[in-house]
């Protein structure tokens, strides 16, 4: 066999290693989809608690400020009632004192419940930051499991890349730019040997003047049936 053949040959047995370190980086993607997807969800709750407490909080500004509004009205209405002079005028001070009370009783009602609500929400809010809390510390050993295997499988991928630079340094540069156009469209079994007149890879038979043109240059060429490159063996 041709040298530089054998060294593509290594190229390409350094890259089926790298791509195996790939697909083993990228089994780890569902197992850490898993754990964001169930503290997401308690997140998310939270989240959402968070945005119902600012709406409750506002709508407690706005009802203090009527609170305010009601109780300056009562108080005028309460020196109307308490200045008038006539059972005529006391009738009507008495009907406009009555409803500023229920106004200011009511408003000061809706006050309370939006505080009640409130209290509500953030009591929720605190048994969901919580269980976060232990979903986090139940999670806190398998992402350190995840984080550990990440980097051991990036060191060893630096380690195979690095590897493969330095083989792919020792075959021709013509030949190598073909092998990786080839391989970035098929990854494994870019490369493989003739089996007898016929491409292993697929089968399709290649003229006896292309064989042996190519056995006698040490060269590889593309397959017609497949897209793969082939070489001679002898």
């Amino acid at each position: 066999m041709h040298p530089d053949v054998q060294a593509l040959l290594a190229v390409q047995a350094d890259d089926v290693q790298v791509y195996a370190l790939e697909d083993r980086l990228a089994s780890l993607a569902p197992r850490l989809a898993a754990l964001e997807k169930e503290r997401g969800k308690v997140s998310s709750q939270i989240d959402r608690l968070r945005g119902e407490i600012a709406h409750e909080e506002s709508r407690h500004r706005d009802s203090l400020g009527r609170v305010e509004t009601h109780n300056a009205l009562l108080a005028r209405s309460q020196r109307q009632y308490e200045s008038v002079t006539s059972p005529r005028e006391a009738a009507a001070a008495s009907t406009q004192l009555e409803q500023t009370k229920r106004m200011a009783s009511e408003s000061e009602k809706e006050a309370g419940g939006i505080v009640a609500r409130i209290g509500d929400i953030r009591h929720q809010q605190a048994e969901l930051e919580k269980a976060l809390a232990d979903v986090e510390e139940r999670q806190s050993t398998a992402r350190a499991e995840l984080d550990g295997e990440r980097a051991a499988i990036e060191a060893e991928m630096a380690t195979a890349k690095a590897k493969r630079d330095a083989a792919a340094s020792a075959v021709p540069r013509a030949m190598l730019t073909t092998y990786d156009k080839v391989r970035v469209r098929k990854r494994e079994n870019s490369l493989v040997v003739l089996r007898g007149q016929s491409c292993s890879a697929c089968n399709t038979a290649i003229p006896t003047q292309r064989r042996a043109a190519l056995a006698a240059a040490g060269n590889v060429a593309m397959c017609e049936g497949c897209g793969a490159l082939f070489y001679a063996a002898e």
